[in-house]
């Protein structure tokens, strides 16, 4: 029989915890245990979760506050069951997603990576919109080329992997912020395999102005930190697979420029949510990474209407303008559709 250990670490994760723990609990598929990892949380996340008294809940508090990277990375050193999944503490599963990935596994007992569909929910549970479909099967450099295509949902809710495979790789990649992380650890895991997923939708990944998954402005400075890490990454894995290889000679570029201009337009917002210009330092910081990542990039951050015209606004002082159109835009790019 399959046996699965769902891994929760989370700090300060009230009151979403509650739900996404319940969440867990309610699954139809009942072999499996579940791993709260505390770091240091101040609310009522660990008295609420010890007091559930299920025996298939283990709490591991941390002595000291970590950093998300070191949290996550206390996965690794657990103790796991045959399967092993990680959940973010404000997202959800359905009852039936374990299920559904026990039939995935049978389906595909070859394959080293399993997924299932998914669906954005704003901060009340609602849902904002599904995620993008993925094919049922889906080699290393498949998977690379759609995401440097931006044709993922980058998160780590919703997939599940052997936990030899997870251990042997070295769990999660401590990225910055854990930046890119997730799809470091999935390109290792398909590596010489391939990821198998079910179309059923059968999680949703909360996104919220204090989730780990919102694009707010603040992240520029660890986005662009984990963007190198993931670089650096990816040189690495093209030097071992040919196929992804080719995938990165032919789409590298343009994704590195991509992800440059959203860091520098996050950082143009923030400064314009401080009332102020956007300091020289912040601009030379971000350029220069990008001509590092890219040199052939070099001097193309700019390159770009919506880049000009906020980079224009910021110059201008319209501070409170772009503020307020970015809070309009946040609002509507989390409100539910139904």
């Amino acid at each position: 029989m399959i046996r699965f250990s769902v891994f929760l670490p989370v700090r300060n994760g009230w009151p979403y915890v509650k739900e996404c723990v319940e969440s867990v609990l309610r699954q139809s598929y009942s072999d499996f245990e579940l791993t709260v990892l505390d770091n240091q949380s101040s609310d009522e996340t660990v008295s609420w979760v010890t007091s559930i008294g299920d025996p298939r809940v283990r709490v591991f508090t941390s002595s000291e506050p970590l950093s998300i990277q070191q949290s996550w990375a206390r996965i690794k050193e657990c103790s796991k069951l045959d399967y092993t999944t990680m959940i973010g503490h404000d997202d959800v599963l359905d009852p039936g997603f374990l299920e559904i990935i026990r039939r995935l596994i049978e389906r595909h007992p070859q394959a080293s990576l399993y997924q299932t569909g998914a669906r954005l929910i704003n901060g009340s549970g609602k849902r904002i919109r599904g995620c993008t479909p993925v094919p049922e099967r889906e080699t290393a450099a498949d998977y690379l080329r759609a995401r440097l295509k931006l044709r993922r949902d980058a998160f780590g809710t919703g997939f599940v992997m052997r936990s030899a495979d997870y251990d042997r790789v070295g769990g999660i990649p401590a990225f910055e912020r854990l930046f890119f992380a997730d799809d470091a650890l999935w390109l290792l895991l398909m590596s010489g395999s391939y990821k198998a997923a079910d179309p059923t939708e059968a999680c949703g990944v909360r996104i919220h102005s204090k989730s780990e998954s919102a694009s707010l402005p603040s992240i520029w400075r660890s986005m662009l930190i984990g963007l190198n890490q993931f670089d650096e990454f990816l040189q690495g894995l093209g030097e071992r697979d040919a196929a992804c290889r080719e995938v990165l000679d032919g789409l590298q570029a343009s994704f590195m420029l991509n992800r440059h201009r959203a860091a520098f337009l996050y950082a143009l917002i923030e400064a314009c949510r401080k009332g102020r210009r956007i300091e020289t330092g912040t601009v030379r910081a971000i350029e220069e990474s990008l001509g590092r990542t890219v040199p052939d990039n070099a001097g193309k951050l700019t390159d770009s209407v919506t880049v000009a015209l906020l980079e224009r606004a910021n110059a201008l002082g319209l501070h409170r303008p772009v503020s307020w159109l970015w809070t309009l835009y946040y609002a509507l790019s989390t409100r539910s559709n139904g």
